[in-house]
């Protein structure tokens, strides 16, 4: 993949598998951001640790793992959570971003920023048996915010972690993250909206369309200042 640099935002259930399949595709240069550190409970999902993995930094433990098996890949090290301090400064460094956050208003924080600062990223999310993904093109396709137009309250929807969910089908969901992330580096289009129900066994796409009146990508507003990007983490 050529000198392609990636940030993954969140080296949990859906950032493992995506960096795993990302290295395993060539990607040069992987950024791992994540402040947490390894837990018993992250175990069934989170593919990269193990039980040596327990009470080590993520990003340190997901280094290890892919340094081993992939070593052309480079990682860095970035053992913060993302947020208004350091967006800007991350964001700049990277081609594109994977989204690997836990909750919907983090999620949003991150698609507001990337629209922003015009950087391709790869939404996606994962709660029992339903996960979706959604590659943007800031300026060209639908952003989060796009088809969510108001954002949820602060801890008003469960995460993966709490409300539960099978650790092989968020594995499934990081891949196909992954791969949407390389069709935006690719460009090759169009790029669309993935639905996965595991329990109905069903799989839809669409292709969806902007809206003009989005809080964050509507016609004149990625133009504003940054005081424009409402949400925080």
């Amino acid at each position: 993949m050529g000198k392609l640099r990636i940030l993954i935002v969140g080296v949990g259930g859906l950032g493992c598998p995506a960096s795993l399949a990302l290295a395993e595709e060539g990607v040069e240069t992987l950024g791992l951001m994540d402040p947490d550190k390894v837990e018993l409970s992250n175990l069934h999902r989170q593919i990269l640790y193990s039980d040596k993995d327990l009470g080590r930094f993520k990003v340190e433990a997901a280094s290890e793992y892919l340094k081993t098996h992939y070593p052309k890949t480079k990682t860095i090290l970035i053992p913060q959570a993302f947020g208004a301090e350091n967006a800007e400064k991350y964001l700049n460094e990277y081609d594109l971003v994977i989204d690997g956050l836990d909750r919907l208003e983090k999620k949003f924080f991150l698609n507001d920023w990337c629209v922003k600062l015009r950087k391709p990223f790869a939404h996606a999310g994962v709660v029992k048996f339903e996960g979706q993904v959604l590659p943007v093109l800031p300026g060209q396709t639908a952003c989060l915010r796009c088809l969510i137009p108001k954002i949820p309250p602060p801890f008003a929807m469960a995460t993966c972690q709490e409300a539960g969910v099978l650790g092989s089908f968020s594995q499934a969901i990081g891949y196909l993250q992954a791969r949407e992330a390389l069709r935006l580096a690719s460009g090759k289009g169009p790029f669309r909206l993935w639905k996965v129900d595991a329990q109905k066994r069903e799989i839809r796409s669409i292709v969806p369309q902007r809206n003009q009146n989005c809080g964050a990508c509507g016609l004149g507003f990625i133009e504003r200042e940054s005081s424009s990007v409402r949400c925080s983490a």
